[in-house]
């Protein structure tokens, strides 16, 4: 009210509109501070476990949550892991490749900003160099410094094998000038245009010449059960350059079933993979049956997915996921 007597009377041919105008924005001015704590109030809402840090970056909206033991990353409101069993996804994803590959020597990982694979990568003593290709540092910098994550991936990225490069997947990747043993691609799930570029034709063939003549290259494929077209479409995409596909399935407790599919220019047989690190849910005998798929599910006839024509986002969006 003051602020308004004093206003006035610096410019005293105000119209009362002009009054009723000038109240009202000193009102939304001086309430402006509060509007960060009640849309944190709003995101609380959304989701099981207190937040306990909330970024936004250029690229998505990075939320930690913690409900005792469990802490949960998401990623625009998508979960991508709580450290409850996380384990599971990361030595599915990580270890049928590690130990298919003839050498280990040299790994790229493409995604994997949250550490979990990196640690499980340098698990293999044979690993020299491990570089890393994030788009958005904002994650890597959490998981770098965030007393939890850093206790859960073991501190990976302060390990002198490692390298990040922050940048575009699908246009630094194939633009390397080297080869690498075993690549490893931990992207979200293609639901979006924008994402499903990474699971194309066209980004496969342009990374191909990335990966050793006898390595591995391997990638995470949604929901085999929720989505299964999505597994069938990566692994006939993987097809389609050339290489030989090994679709396989886990069980994540926090996601439910989850694929993932291996592929190199050779045939591998399963039951001759060596496990030689440590693990909590892996064990030799889970990785020689690991490529034998449950009975419900079947690769089925899908299209391949080309950078024209995304068709693995409309996989990716199946009406069972309303179920889950």
């Amino acid at each position: 009210a003051l602020m308004v007597f004093a206003i006035g009377r610096r410019f005293p041919r105000l119209r009362p509109w002009g009054y009723l105008g000038l109240t009202l924005g000193i009102l939304l001015f001086s309430l402006a501070p509060l509007a960060i704590p009640i849309s944190d109030k709003l995101e609380n809402t959304l989701y099981s476990g207190p937040v306990i840090t909330r970024i936004q970056s250029p690229y998505q909206r990075i939320v930690l949550t913690r409900q005792g033991q469990d802490v949960r990353l998401f990623l625009n409101g998508d979960l991508q892991f709580s450290t409850l069993d996380e384990y599971r996804y990361h030595e599915a994803l990580v270890h049928p490749a590690m130990s298919a590959s003839v050498g280990r020597r040299r790994v790229l990982v493409l995604g994997g900003g949250d550490g979990m694979a990196l640690r499980e990568v340098l698990k293999w003593p044979e690993v020299e160099r491990v570089l890393l290709i994030d788009l958005d540092s904002e994650v890597v910098k959490l998981a770098s410094h965030h007393p939890q994550l850093v206790q859960v991936n073991d501190n990976s990225f302060s390990d002198p094998r490692v390298e990040v490069l922050y940048a575009d997947a699908f246009i630094r990747a194939p633009a390397l000038n080297e080869t690498f043993d075993v690549i490893i691609a931990d992207f979200p799930d293609p639901d979006q245009k924008i994402i499903a570029k990474l699971y194309a034709e066209g980004f496969y063939r342009r990374l191909l010449p990335r990966l050793a003549e006898k390595g591995m290259f391997v990638t995470q494929a949604s929901s085999p059960f929720f989505a299964p077209n999505v597994l069938s479409c990566i692994a006939a995409t993987l097809e389609n350059v050339g290489l030989l596909v090994h679709p396989y399935v886990i069980d994540v407790p926090s996601f439910g079933p989850w694929g993932f599919v291996l592929a190199s220019r050779r045939s591998i047989q399963p039951d001759t993979l060596n496990l030689s690190v440590s693990t909590r849910f892996l064990t030799p005998g889970i990785l020689h049956s690991l490529f034998e798929l449950p009975g419900d599910i079947k690769l089925g006839n899908v299209e391949v997915n080309r950078l024209a024509h995304p068709v693995i986002v409309r996989y990716q969006s199946d009406p069972r996921w309303a179920a889950y």
